[in-house]
């Protein structure tokens, strides 16, 4: 029998709405907000160490305003424990126009040590969107770049490494089309063993009859950003005019070299990352949420995929090259997936979070939260701690 979920600890209201996911370490819960703050927890108690404000959001002249209003830190930021320092990406105003920057801060004392512009050469920074967790590997930070609600405006999806020992040049990656292609999945770039980023993307320019370009697809990245392989369902055109990103997740990463990724069509694809195989290059497809969309970030536990579609949990078994759904739960939604201790936990958007049970999908707990919560809210887990971002507070349970 598992144990109930309880409140450990509550904090105060912070100065903005927390759309990125917490992350944990040496003790610390840190957890950026939209009014371009960073602050830092005791996990233990939730006493504050530190807070950090590194600029002022942007509230206005964005192309088409988007969806958060003020704007600030919106992708999940990330930690270099070797360096002691949490990487995070602000957007601030500069001369009047707004602005993306790299910033690292020293996670023991909250005190910025690097700042830099993080522009995507060719794109108008007022139509960007920087919402995508960042990764780290080898001494490079990987921003993602997509757009802002709407899709308006002139921008491309891209890939930025950031090194962060200052004075070396960023790498870019940019979607091989015209405009849109975005790079906008919450849960970030994936990092293979070798190296190698997985990612997935959104809609493009191309039209039915057009030459493929980028869009719609699972796209494999070497450590330098040089694009090795990617995948493409067989309709992406027929999906960029509908608008039916397959990048609304991330790729899932399996045991074995796989990957399953699922989009606001519903359909789910199974791939291997040693060849993504090009447009219809899937081992395998399974309708995982028919009639419906997948928005957030999957869980993985073993061979056991956890996809957030719109109408509930969807739970998959992965073996070979075949994917059979498990179960399927009218509980949760469009969000961000955690599983832990025989659970899948996730946080809705109405304000509440749910447990499931791994095996069945049976609801074991629900929990109302303060709405109104973030879009595709995530969760973290640490030393039996499980961590919400409950709008513009930062919750901690016990239980787990």
């Amino acid at each position: 029998m598992t144990a109930p979920l309880r409140r450990r600890w509550l904090s105060g209201a912070l100065d903005g709405a927390i759309y990125a996911e917490p992350v944990v370490a040496g003790g610390c819960a840190y957890v950026a907000t939209e009014d371009d703050s960073v602050y830092a927890f005791a996990l233990a108690t939730g006493a504050m160490v530190w807070h950090t404000h590194v600029a002022s959001p942007v509230t206005s002249g964005l192309a088409c305003g988007g969806d958060i209003n003020p704007s600030g830190i919106t992708g999940a930021p990330v930690l270099d424990t070797a360096r002691h320092e949490l990487w995070a990406v602000v957007l601030t105003s500069v001369a009047g126009r707004p602005q993306h920057e790299v910033v690292a801060l020293d996670t023991r004392t909250g005190r910025v040590v690097r700042r830099q512009p993080v522009a995507v050469p060719g794109t108008d920074p007022t139509a960007e969107q920087q919402r995508s967790a960042l990764a780290f590997a080898d001494g490079r930070v990987y921003v993602a770049f997509g757009g802002l609600y709407g899709d308006c405006g002139s921008y491309r999806g891209a890939i930025v490494s950031v090194p962060v020992t200052a004075g070396s040049a960023l790498a870019y990656w940019r979607t091989p089309t015209a405009r849109e292609g975005a790079v906008w999945e919450v849960g970030g770039p994936d990092l293979l063993p070798d190296g190698r980023l997985l990612f997935a993307t959104g809609n493009s320019a191309a039209s039915p009859g057009q030459p493929f370009d980028g869009g719609d697809a699972v796209i494999e990245l070497a450590p330098d950003l040089r694009q090795a392989s990617y995948f493409a369902p067989r309709a992406w055109a027929q999906w960029n005019v509908a608008d039916l990103d397959l990048g609304s997740t991330g790729p899932a990463l399996l045991p074995g070299g796989l990957a399953f990724q699922v989009g606001k069509a519903g359909e789910g694809f199974l791939v291997s990352t040693a060849h993504l195989g090009g447009v219809g290059g899937q081992l395998a497809s399974v309708p995982v949420c028919p009639g419906q969309g997948a928005y957030g970030a999957d869980a993985v536990r073993g061979g056991t995929v956890y996809v957030p579609c719109t109408g509930g949990v969807v739970a998959l078994r992965v073996a070979g090259r075949s994917a059979t759904v498990l179960w399927r739960s009218s509980a949760g939604g469009a969000g961000s997936i955690l599983t832990a201790g025989g659970r899948v936990f996730e946080e809705e958007q109405d304000g509440r979070l749910v447990a499931l049970s791994s095996a069945s999908g049976r609801v074991l707990q629900s929990l109302s939260l303060s709405p109104p919560v973030t879009h595709f809210p995530w969760l973290a887990a640490a030393g039996g701690t499980l961590l919400v971002a409950n709008g513009t507070r930062l919750e901690a349970l016990t239980g787990i």
